[in-house]
């Protein structure tokens, strides 16, 4: 084939859909890769780099990632949900050569889109992760079977990495079977480094994420890591980052920026939508209409009071530093990020071709002072909006055993265009989410956030924006 054929423009990749975004936010600095080339040559080259690719928005920056000695795009493709094998292929084509995948990412569907993009990729310039989710009942073989057929979807013959998915307790990071499997497969030259990720506590039993990855640090079998790490929750990932970078192991991140849920005031005579589902909700429970308002109207209010005593901090900062919407924000979250030496590659969700538009051009980029300035401004505007992931300081608090981590981290994936997912996942908590605070009376929740989080609102707000009921 020629290169025409090989290596489609936007265009062809659009089939008539979309438009590039605009320009990069106001105050971005360019900056020199973080770390020098390193001798080995893997990873080292551009991928996808062809003629009159100079004026598209593109990678440029790589970062040894650890030990592997793999050279990666300091922006990694977070697969999270993929719909359209271009995708990969464009991302590809705009230097991007982390891909993030795992086999529970739409039920193989991930997978499957790399696999359908594979024969465009060069795979020696690629880094391509996948994640199982290990339970205590699986056994080498359990796990070898399994990642086999994640290959078969991905159509390669090997990994450059396989984790151990969202661990949550110490005792899993030493799993036997994970080990052996890992072992046998390195043997067989279908795995080539172990790597594990942590999103933090889902009961109040499990430990939060930088206690599991301290003790896969001291492990010293794991030669990568993904990591919650954003500028409203930086202390468990500082600890991680400085342990990691003193053993050589790669650092990848997730969750960089981070969500707020809106909170609707509630107008009794007139609810939103969202709200009648709720007061139908509360009535089934056996509350009268006016019990289910005036318990329904303390909970968000008590919310929206709490945002009003930031109002004029919010609105001078809005004024100041024109961070008027979702996207701006992500960026700049992004470019903080991409600021920490310790880091090697900030792994995007980028669901579509505008995605990539708007954040692959961030790679090589630094926030200025005054953006640094704007954003811990935005902190402490928002600091009690953000369930922060991975912690688990009110476990242990909710008297139905809620796991509130779990359930702000589902209406997070809602808010990042995983919609589907999450609820599917939110529905297999089987009843033991935000629906249990309709009915509850018992105030032990009640200052439990050290942020200052109205956690029985903020359950209430991820129900409904996770039920369809």
């Amino acid at each position: 084939m020629n290169k025409r054929e090989t290596d489609p423009t936007r265009r062809e990749f659009l089939v008539g859909g979309g438009a590039l975004a605009g320009a990069l936010v106001a105050g971005c600095a360019h900056a020199p890769p973080a770390s020098p080339k390193p001798p080995t040559p893997r990873g080292s080259e551009t991928p996808g780099r062809g003629p009159g690719d100079d004026d598209k928005p593109r990678i440029r920056a790589y970062r040894t990632l650890g030990r592997t000695g793999f050279r990666v795009s300091d922006i990694g493709y977070g697969c999270g949900r993929i719909s359209d094998p271009n995708l990969v292929r464009y991302a590809y084509d705009r230097g991007v050569n982390l891909f993030d995948t795992a086999e529970g990412y739409g039920d193989g569907d991930s997978e499957r889109m790399i696999g359908q993009a594979m024969g465009h990729l060069e795979r020696r310039k690629v880094f391509i992760v996948t994640k199982l989710h290990v339970e205590r009942a699986d056994t080498e073989q359990s796990l070898v079977e399994r990642f086999g057929r994640c290959l078969s979807r991905m159509r390669t013959d090997y990994v450059d990495a396989l984790y151990t998915h969202a661990v949550a307790e110490v005792a899993m990071v030493k799993h036997p079977g994970f080990h052996a499997a890992v072992k046998r497969l390195k043997a067989a030259g279908k795995v080539r480094h172990a790597g594990i990720s942590c999103h933090g506590p889902r009961r109040k039993d499990e430990h939060t994420m930088d206690r599991v990855l301290l003790a896969a640090v001291e492990d010293g079998r794991f030669d990568v890591m993904l990591m919650v790490y954003n500028f409203m929750n930086s202390a468990p990932g500082r600890k991680v980052l400085a342990a990691c970078k003193e053993k050589n192991i790669g650092t990848t991140l997730m969750k960089v920026t981070p969500a707020r849920l809106e909170h609707r005031p509630f107008n009794p005579d007139d609810p939103a939508e969202e709200h009648t589902r709720l007061l139908r909700l509360m009535m089934k429970k056996k509350l009268s209409r006016e019990e289910a308002v005036e318990k329904l109207k303390q909970r968000i209010e008590g919310q929206r009071r709490e945002q009003h005593e930031h109002k004029e901090v919010v609105d001078a900062f809005v004024a100041r530093h024109g961070i008027k919407s979702e996207e701006a924000l992500k960026k700049k979250s992004v470019q903080w990020a991409l600021g920490d030496p310790g880091v090697c590659s900030v792994c995007v969700s980028m669901n579509d071709f505008e995605a990539l538009d708007t954040f692959v051009p961030l790679s090589g980029t630094r926030l200025s002072e005054a953006d640094e300035r704007a954003l811990e401004r935005w902190a402490a505007a928002f600091g009690a909006d953000y369930c922060r992931h991975g912690c688990a300081e009110c476990a242990g608090r909710c008297p139905a055993d809620v796991p509130v981590s779990t359930v702000m981290r589902y209406a997070y994936y809602f808010t990042q265009g995983r919609e589907r997912h999450a609820m599917e996942r939110y529905a297999a908590l089987g009843g033991a989410g935000g629906a249990r605070c309709l009915e509850c009376r018992d105030p032990r929740c009640v200052g439990a956030c050290p942020h200052g989080l109205s956690i029985s609102a903020q359950l209430l707000s991820a129900h409904q924006l996770l039920t369809l009921v």
